[in-house]
């Protein structure tokens, strides 16, 4: 095969910005496939090697190895491929949690070519402090409404997402306003995506 490599967007974006909505939207369209790592996570097969090899430090609230994260993802892209759920020639793979450091970045080059990275922003930090602390209360969880806590979180995305972002060519990055509403932000990555994903979405 002349390129064995999957064609692939980026989905960035920090907490409360509605990246999981905006994710569940694009996964509709139908030569998208959203995978998200965390879900990927939670299929394992908890009695397979590597199942068992993820739990190994899940469990103890390590992080997982970035080789064990893309090794992973591969198997699960893999299987898809097999059962005729994804096919390179048509799919373009939406990625969401993955790469999520530098040195994924360079593990998952050999097998992605990345055409875009959609990154939503909130340019106003005080309106994603007040959408997270509504999500915390709904959600029943009042402690992660506490302000100082989802600041810090707000500063931690920020502060490991920048040296990713630095791994690829900045025209690839779509900077997105996502201080609008969902159908707005859509509307948005639809009209970025139109002009670098092949097939109709």
């Amino acid at each position: 095969m002349a390129n064995a490599r999957f064609n692939a967007v980026l989905l960035f974006g920090g907490p409360g910005c509605g990246k999981g909505t905006q994710g569940a939207a694009l996964a509709g369209l139908p030569n998208i496939r959203h995978l998200a790592m965390g879900d990927i996570f939670r299929a394992l097969d908890k009695q397979s090697d590597i199942g068992r090899e993820f739990l190994s430090y899940s469990t103890k609230g390590l992080l997982v190895p970035d080789e064990l994260t893309v090794r992973v993802w591969k198997a699960h892209i893999e299987a898809m491929v097999k059962d005729g759920r994804v096919r390179r020639d048509y799919h373009t793979l939406l990625l969401d949690g993955i790469p999520r450091t530098t040195q994924q970045v360079g593990l998952m080059k050999p097998h992605v070519d990345v055409v875009k990275i959609v990154y939503l922003v909130v340019p106003d930090q005080n309106v994603l402090i007040q959408r997270l602390k509504g999500r915390a209360l709904k959600g029943n969880r009042p402690d992660d409404a506490d302000e100082k806590v989802i600041r810090e979180r707000l500063r931690v995305y920020d502060e490991s997402t920048a040296p990713v972002l630095d791994g690829y060519d900045k025209s690839l990055v779509a900077r997105i306003n996502a201080d609008q509403s969902p159908f707005a932000v859509l509307r948005d990555i639809a009209d970025c995506l139109s002009r670098c994903v092949s097939g109709d979405i």
